[in-house]
């Protein structure tokens, strides 16, 4: 089955994204309340990695009251953001992490515990780094970048820059050229190189005996 890649892309996408977040995006009721489902499974397959397919898909259709095909659809768009585990699965933690110690402010405040409350701000604060100080970066806009510039100029690089180069080479080659031309030779016929070499062999057979 050809899964929509729109609904794949909006899927990873708004997968945690909040409410507002997902309404400025355009998406609609039905759309928003499907992300929400795919996020609890998200977070229950993260806390039972051990559970299979079969059971993720009968635990989506005991959750949400869908049929196979829908069922099905979901369980490939988790194993699709799964596979982005690696990257997604610290923004997830510290989004749950936030959310939790919400609850423990809520649970904190109805029972009047300011003990409670204080233990759940100072995680808060340890997990946010609160009590460093920010580190600033180094400032790249103070680097001013080499600036080069082409030349034909072989002082540049350390050379003795040579006086009519061009000249001199137009010069040489015509000289070589000329020697080439009117230096002597004779093209033997190859039966005569196969016959000198054999000779040739000959001779220092007998000359080692």
């Amino acid at each position: 089955m050809v899964m929509n890649p729109e609904l794949i892309k909006r899927t990873q996408d708004f997968l945690f994204a909040t409410e507002e977040e997902m309404q400025q995006g355009g998406l609609n009721k039905p759309a928003r309340e499907r992300l929400y489902r795919l996020r609890d499974m998200y977070s229950y397959w993260l806390r039972n990695p051990k559970q299979g397919d079969r059971h993720i898909l009968a635990e989506i259709k005991r959750r949400s009251r869908v049929g196979d095909r829908q069922a099905y659809e979901d369980l490939r768009l988790l194993k699709l953001c799964l596979g982005n585990l690696q990257q997604m699965t610290r923004d997830w933690y510290q989004y749950l992490f936030i959310a939790r110690c919400e609850e423990g402010f809520q649970m904190a405040r109805d029972k009047g515990d300011a003990g409670a409350f204080a233990k759940v701000l100072a995680s808060l604060g340890k997990f946010t780094r609160l009590d460093h100080e920010q580190l600033a970066g180094p400032d790249y806009s103070q680097i001013i970048p080499q600036q080069f510039e082409i030349t034909s100029d072989p002082a540049v690089a350390g050379f003795q820059r040579i006086p009519n180069v061009l000249q001199l080479t137009q010069q040489l080659e015509k000289r070589f050229k000329k020697e080439i031309e009117a230096a002597e030779y004779e093209v033997l016929p190859a039966s005569d190189y196969s016959e000198n070499s054999d000779n040739s062999d000959h001779s220092e057979i007998s000359a080692q005996q």
